[in-house]
């Protein structure tokens, strides 16, 4: 298979997204939301139009407890989103999937949420529709159990019940190389993004971002969730890495289920494992209504591209490799859960 090069990839043009477009949760007090917004549709103490410096989406700014945030998509302000975050009501039974973006999120939400309803059967909603990002408080508070609840938030910012009701953690990471092909690829497709070739990506991605709050600089995430990790040890915490989960999918599944209290049988572990291939799941994916569509170039996500080990070497000169490997070993040194990375 021949790579790709930078030049021949399509450009991104540089739009606005309008966010008037985004769904409203049911059971919200439109008054109430109302009041949490400043006059013109901007967030009290919003920002003018800012760039992120790793992904080069533009978008309205707000400032949450000294973080820059991009706008989330939602019907109430962004800071009073994240408080209700953290008085969220918990359950001893909630699975939380965290992640950072192309790590392989939509994967595991798949096989988690086969081996709690014991069926080979693919959730009939989308992703998005149980992402913390996404959705406000209310959403999940109706959900019934087991909640299976996503985010690439870090876990700083989730309920404060996470530790008493010890809800149990699912982190899953990917090699930092393959993420940022991935990741260019996704940005790429996604509106409101500047032109730029893989290689300025690339080095904008080691640089990391100038919006610390939406969690897109992945040298600081890494460090910030294995920290999170060591100060909460009362919290049932797992991390499962993309690399292992392709080479090895039936012994994955298996210990994610003994991670999570189940015990299904071998053979389940390996019908799971069967509908959970890439292109299985990417089919299944393709039939759902997606609530971020409109998020996406012509309201097309697209967030299956190739879900292969390796890629990044048909994307990374030897030159850009050295130099990502260099930036690696600077800024995840003594990170426990970078020393296990597969790059092959």
């Amino acid at each position: 298979m021949s790579a790709p090069t930078p030049d021949d990839t399509s450009k991104m043009r540089c739009t606005e997204t309008d966010d008037s477009t985004n769904q409203k949760n049911a059971g919200t007090d439109d008054a109430s939301k109302d009041s949490t917004l400043a006059a013109g549709g901007k967030e009290k103490g919003a920002l003018d139009t800012e760039e992120d410096a790793t992904t080069g989406i533009r978008g309205e700014i707000v400032v949450v407890n000294g973080e820059k945030f991009h706008k989330l998509p939602l019907s109430i302000s962004t800071e009073e989103h994240l408080n209700n975050l953290k008085n969220m009501r918990m359950r001893h039974d909630d699975i939380i999937i965290a992640a950072f973006p192309k790590s392989g999120t939509h994967w595991l939400w798949e096989v988690v949420h086969m081996l709690t309803s014991g069926k080979v059967e693919y959730e009939s909603r989308a992703k998005e529709h149980l992402m913390l990002e996404f959705n406000e408080v209310e959403h999940f508070d109706v959900m019934p159990s087991p909640r299976i609840i996503n985010t690439h938030f870090l876990l700083r910012y989730l309920s404060q019940e996470t530790d008493s009701k010890k809800a149990r953690v699912l982190h899953v990471l990917r090699n930092p190389k393959d993420i940022a092909v991935s990741f260019y690829y996704h940005l790429q497709r996604s509106r409101g993004i500047k032109s730029m070739t893989f290689s300025e990506f690339a080095q904008q991605f080691m640089q990391g971002g100038s919006l610390p709050g939406n969690f897109l600089d992945y040298f600081a995430y890494l460090p910030e969730m294995e920290k999170w990790q060591k100060e909460h040890p009362d919290v049932p915490f797992m991390n499962i890495y993309f690399e292992d989960m392709k080479k090895h999918p039936a012994e994955e599944i298996k210990r994610t289920a003994k991670f999570l209290g189940l015990e299904p049988s071998d053979s389940l572990c390996a019908d799971i494992a069967e509908a959970c291939s890439f292109n299985k799941l990417k089919t299944a994916d393709e039939s759902k209504h997606n609530p971020v569509k409109h998020l996406f170039k012509d309201s097309k996500p697209e967030f299956y591209r190739k879900g292969e080990i390796g890629d990044w070497k048909n994307h990374f000169t030897v030159a850009l490799s050295e130099h990502f490997d260099a930036v690696i070993a600077d800024k995840l040194k003594g990170c426990v859960c970078a020393s296990k990375f597969t790059y092959a």
